[in-house]
């Protein structure tokens, strides 16, 4: 009897991915996206001299005796990213989907101060976890599905950014603040999110048609209050006019607003972008109008550094104050990487001030989709030494 064919151990480093399967016996082979990179009874692949911070797609066959191509199993994974000056571990690591009949496994690399994993099927908590890596078995096949993966972990254990001041700092703050915690202050969070379309498309042996796709991407900040108080006591304006909403991606109330397009054709892409920066108005402690200006968007930079014939990478760095008083910046930082067969790779980082939406939109049809929120924790979080929020996501279509 032969053995089911299951991926045992999986490897990366910068330039190399190494997976063993289980042994057969039989004739294997594996292709790296559509090329055929090996065939023989060998239950082990090493794939060397790969690009860092690469996504790849690899799926695993076995000849049976019938001759026919059977257990087919697919890796969306890629080589992993360090960086010694790096403020986000999520930059690093690699978040692993493989998928089989039924079955799909996510494996993530290690986030050092993190014991236990929250996983949530299409918004649903499943499952927490003590260890990088989750199986969701008995899976439909006809199922389009996310999984996200939610850690978090006290902000001394950053290696690059923190210490143990600002751990006491944090602490400090979250006992005065009145809408906060001493535990949600000291802690930064961690999100991972994977797109998977249904496993009867990904296991498919229709081969797909190249597609030349168009990206739209749309970050915007806001502040869900119609007025909000500002908790820098010495300030000469004790409330800010808020944006008034909620969640959405065509609002036109907005703290700032960028969108960026990139259209992947087949030589050489196209990118454009857009920025908006809006109304800042202060209210005396009447609640009255006191002063309003608009804050420069010089402070938003967005660059295409790099592109080559498997995908095109954007840096968006925004840093944007308030214009009629002494406050901290909003910041945030987005690097996205969009490969032309239509898969996506997104990271990014922000202060829990304030609400962060970011969408897409594939093609020209209008309809955003949603890939990250996080709502506000009090304009305090805007503060340097506070515990950020870390979040990535990309998709297996």
């Amino acid at each position: 009897m032969v053995n089911e064919l299951d991926i045992l151990v999986l490897e990366q480093s910068d330039t190399m991915i190494y997976f063993r399967w289980t042994a057969t016996e039989d004739v294997c082979r594996v292709k790296r996206d559509e090329h055929m990179v090996y065939t023989g009874t060998q239950n082990l692949f090493k794939d060397e001299g790969l690009k860092k911070g690469e996504l790849y797609t690899y799926t695993l066959e076995r000849l049976d005796a019938s001759g026919n191509w059977t257990d087919k199993i697919k890796l969306h994974t890629g080589t992993e990213n360090r960086k010694p000056d790096s403020i986000n571990r999520l930059e690093e690591i690699v978040l692993t989907a493989i998928v089989s009949e039924e079955r799909i496994s996510l494996a993530w690399g290690e986030i050092e101060g993190i014991t236990k994993f929250d996983v949530y099927r299409n918004s649903q908590l499943i499952e927490t976890v003590d260890s990088n890596q989750y199986t969701d078995r008995q899976v439909p096949m006809d199922q389009e599905f996310t999984y996200w993966i939610r850690g978090k972990r006290p902000i001394a254990k950053s290696e690059e950014r923190f210490s143990e001041e600002n751990f006491t700092f944090a602490k400090i703050f979250g006992s005065l603040s009145w809408n906060s915690s001493k535990q949600k202050a000291a802690m930064e969070e961690f999100w991972l999110t994977k797109k998977l379309a249904s496993l009867d498309s990904l296991l498919s042996d229709v081969e797909k048609p190249k597609i030349y796709p168009v990206w739209h991407f749309r970050y915007q900040t806001f502040l869900p209050e119609l007025i909000l108080k500002n908790p820098n006591l010495l300030s000469p304006f004790p409330y800010f006019q808020g944006d008034g909403r909620e969640f959405d991606p065509e609002s036109l109330h907005y703290r700032t607003r960028v969108n960026f397009t990139v259209d992947l054709k087949e030589e050489k892409s196209l990118f454009s972008y857009d920025k908006d920066v809006g109304p800042t108005i202060g209210y005396n402690w009447r609640k009255k109008f006191s002063k309003a200006d608009v804050a420069s968007a010089e402070g938003i930079e967005l660059e295409k550094i790099e592109e080559t014939g498997h995908k095109v990478s954007i840096t968006l760095t925004h840093g944007v104050g308030n214009p009629i008083t002494t406050s901290p910046n909003i910041d945030y930082k987005v690097s996205a990487a969009f490969y032309r067969d239509g898969s996506y790779d997104i990271i990014g980082m922000h202060d829990q001030s304030p609400n962060h939406e970011v969408y897409l939109d594939f093609g020209d049809n209008g309809e955003w989709m949603e890939i990250h929120q996080t709502e506000s924790e009090g304009l305090a979080y805007m503060a340097g030494p506070l515990a950020s929020q870390y979040w990535r996501i990309s998709n297996f279509y």
